[in-house]
């Protein structure tokens, strides 16, 4: 089946424009094999409904982002947003963040604008590492510790509101750089949960209780370079 034939396909199982795609589950071949290189293969209003409605399902979930291959599409397409509300913990795709009272953020969390990536990649930019918490819509209610870079060179293409396409070459840091390296690691058939710390994966109702990581390193018997991490500490290097 071509592309076009099945984004159609998966669109129409809906039953209207309203309700949310069905986001595939671990075990799911879209998940674990590479996607496409967008060449332009759907026409702009098929991409632009695509689009839509995995902002729709991603927003529905809620996430912060969702790949293509999340919805069975195995196309390097992914959308990101992340509505974050400094004056509250926020939720989305799973990934928890909390401290206890008196440390700062230390996950550089700030609210990410919707933005539409085809082709993404990213590259390390320095050595420091961030170790926290991880969850995917495609792992429903399972989180694990992932180490991820700080900071990232992000390259690719963004699909614009008005539907222009244009290139990208940014540098992104904190959580947002957390998000697009999740979602561009779907494109290549990678879950979060195969990058984790060993021994990390929990229900995601236990994970607010190792919110503190040299807790889960004790708790949990955690070993390696995340022995070395303080109280409130989450970045090596």
């Amino acid at each position: 089946m071509d592309l076009p034939e099945l984004v159609t396909r998966t669109l129409a199982r809906r039953s209207g424009p309203e309700e949310p795609l069905r986001i595939v589950q671990a075990g799911h071949p879209a998940l674990r094999g590479a996607a496409r290189e967008w060449t332009g293969q759907l026409d702009d209003a098929l991409l632009a409904e695509l689009v839509d409605a995995m902002v729709l399902t991603m927003r529905e979930a809620p996430g912060v982002g969702l790949a293509a291959p999340q919805v069975g599409i195995p196309l390097r397409l992914a959308v990101l947003e992340d509505a974050f509300d400094d004056d509250e913990d926020g939720d989305g795709d799973e990934l928890e963040v909390g401290f206890e009272d008196g440390y700062e953020d230390p996950l550089d969390r700030r609210p990410l604008p919707l933005r539409t990536v085809l082709n993404p990649t990213y590259e390390a930019v320095g050595s420091g590492r961030v170790y926290y918490w991880e969850g995917c819509l495609s792992v429903d209610g399972w989180q694990s510790i992932v180490p991820r870079a700080e900071t990232i060179r992000a390259r690719g293409l963004q699909r614009r509101a008005d539907g222009t396409i244009e290139e990208f070459d940014e540098e992104w840091t904190g959580w947002s750089a957390r998000i697009l390296q999740h979602e561009t690691d779907h494109l290549a058939g990678t879950l979060c949960h195969d990058l984790a710390v060993p021994r990390s994966f929990v229900h995601s109702p236990y994970a607010s209780r190792y919110a503190d990581l040299p807790d889960a390193v004790r708790r949990l018997g955690l070993e390696g370079e995340i022995m070395g991490l303080g109280p409130g500490e989450v970045a090596i290097g």
